[in-house]
């Protein structure tokens, strides 16, 4: 019967994903992991929900990832200076330190309608002027990281999930090979972060 699913038990599917290079970071918990969805939920519709929780930061200070490479990330973000400079950081943490930045820093002023972020890599030094739409990320932030990893040869690249999240985009770091296997294992769409 197709419309019946195989449930898979949760260490199942974490050892699954870690070979995709989808790890929990050390002191991750089951609690942290059914804050959504409960154990038996997360079994019964295997990886869907847990790639998804594991793309979650802790509730509490300092709010570190689930799993590094993964990251729901909410658009309604930038409220200050600092705020450019924190998503950059968490592309790096998402990338593994893949583009190799450096000398991180930002301005945001919302009501001046004026916000940049500043940086250096790889012997060069860049500075983003960004578009101010209230407190909404300015996507191009995430574009412009990406094709920084392609023109520096980076093994990774950022794939994205933009429309099935509201005002979240679920973003992943994969090599490859990473992403052809993590297809094969899950159902979660994810495609090349691009332009468009």
């Amino acid at each position: 019967m197709s419309f019946l699913r195989k449930k898979v038990a949760l260490e199942v599917q974490l050892e699954k994903l870690a070979e995709v290079g989808l790890v929990l970071n050390p002191g991750v918990a089951e609690a942290e992991l059914t804050t959504f969805d409960d154990r038996a939920a997360l079994e019964s519709k295997p990886y869907a929900g847990l790639i998804e929780a594991m793309g979650m930061e802790l509730e509490e200070e300092p709010h570190t990832p689930l799993c590094d490479p993964l990251w729901m990330c909410d658009y309604e973000c930038i409220e200050d200076h600092g705020a450019y400079a924190d998503v950059l950081r968490r592309l790096e943490t998402l990338t593994g330190n893949a583009a190799q930045l450096t000398n991180i820093t930002d301005h945001v002023d919302l009501e001046e309608e004026a916000a940049w972020v500043a940086f250096d890599a790889r012997g060069a030094s860049y500075r983003w002027e960004l578009e101010v739409n209230d407190d909404w990320l300015d996507p191009q932030v995430l574009v412009r990281y990406n094709d920084l990893l392609e023109s520096s040869k980076a093994a990774v690249r950022i794939y994205s999930n933009h429309n099935d999240y509201g005002q979240v985009a679920f973003l992943a770091a994969f090599t490859p090979a990473q992403k052809r296997a993590f297809d094969k294992l899950s159902k979660v769409r994810l495609r090349p972060l691009s332009r468009t």
